[in-house]
């Protein structure tokens, strides 16, 4: 499926002489475009795109993969297009799905409301779970699970990647500055003293005076400027998009993929219809892991304004009374 939709992203490049309208007619960001044929350039090793003076435009090897797969592309499209006019019948029946809870508040809510609003007839029935990689059991169709299922007769499929990194608020940050390493950010939350910081990361372990499985908690210990935390990105993005939270990079990130998976053999018609839909609005997606240049940027932008902050407090100390 990534490599057809590589495909046609670079068809569709090579037709507006722009990857960012050729994003914009994917329904993708012009990052999820860049990074697919980036992808894609890599598996072949050619260059398939250069850009001129005034566009976009294919590259010898390019033309001739373009020239050769548009006709299974138009019949790809063609079959996709048939599966989803189907799809748009209104479905009956019962829909099992399974998910971990953070993805069933981040990434799943939208998508159930979505697919359940085009089929009102169809009772869904959504499981929440503890496990970060839960299996198909009982009356499940379908799951999404952080890592492929290790099951011989369900198929995973690679929905996006999502991250794990520290975030704290702006607050936090005027207050003690971006931690140097997790060490000391650790050593700062178990009590220590400014001045104590390096004694104790060289010295004895300190224990983290809070710690919980909670990722909801973890969420609000952060925004409220208490602590720093681990933060998995599908909860901590739509903060840093709004300015509640700043991401640390600095700190180092853990990366992993959402799959969703469902049995093999599975052919009820609403299983078929909600895995296109999902896979149509999630796979690729970068909405909840952006580059990390972007990560850096806005750690540095909010040093910045911790730097401008006493600054700031002195000029109000020295201004006259009114």
């Amino acid at each position: 499926m990534r490599e057809l939709r590589a495909l046609a992203t670079l068809l569709k490049a090579a037709e507006l002489g722009s990857l960012t309208n050729a994003a914009a007619d994917q329904g993708i960001t012009p990052q999820a475009a860049s990074k697919t044929l980036a992808e894609l350039e890599r598996q072949l090793g050619v260059k398939l795109l250069e850009r001129t003076t005034r566009r976009l435009a294919l590259t010898p090897e390019g033309q001739v993969l373009v020239d050769a797969s548009r006709p299974a592309l138009e019949a790809m499209n063609a079959a996709l297009d048939a599966v989803r006019r189907v799809s748009l019948k209104p479905l009956t029946g019962n829909l099992t799905i399974a998910a971990p809870r953070v993805v069933v508040a981040s990434v799943l809510a939208p998508v159930v409301e979505a697919f359940g609003a085009m089929h009102p007839k169809l009772t869904l029935r959504v499981r929440s779970v503890d496990q970060a990689t839960p299996v198909l059991q009982g009356d499940d169709e379908v799951c999404f699970s952080f890592g492929p299922a290790l099951e011989a007769d369900v198929t995973s499929t690679a929905l996006m990647e999502v991250l794990v990194l520290y975030c704290a608020s702006p607050s936090y940050l005027i207050k003690h500055g971006v931690p140097s390493s997790v060490d000391a950010l650790v050593a700062r939350q178990a009590g220590a003293l400014s001045h104590e910081v390096r004694e104790a990361v060289g010295g004895t372990q300190r224990t983290p005076m809070l710690s919980t499985n909670d990722d909801q908690f973890e969420l609000q210990i952060a925004r409220s400027g208490r602590m720093a935390m681990e933060l998995i990105s599908l909860l901590a993005m739509p903060c840093i998009e709004d300015g509640t939270l700043v991401p640390l990079p600095s700190l180092g990130l853990n990366a992993t993929e959402l799959f969703l998976c469902r049995h093999s053999d599975e052919v009820l018609p609403q299983v078929s219809a909600f895995v296109e839909f999902a896979l149509d609005r999630l796979e690729g997606s970068q909405a909840f892991a952006p580059s990390n240049s972007r990560l850096a940027a806005l750690e540095r932008a909010a040093t910045r304004r911790r730097r401008s902050a006493p600054k700031a407090n002195r000029l109000l100390a020295v201004s006259p009374a009114p």
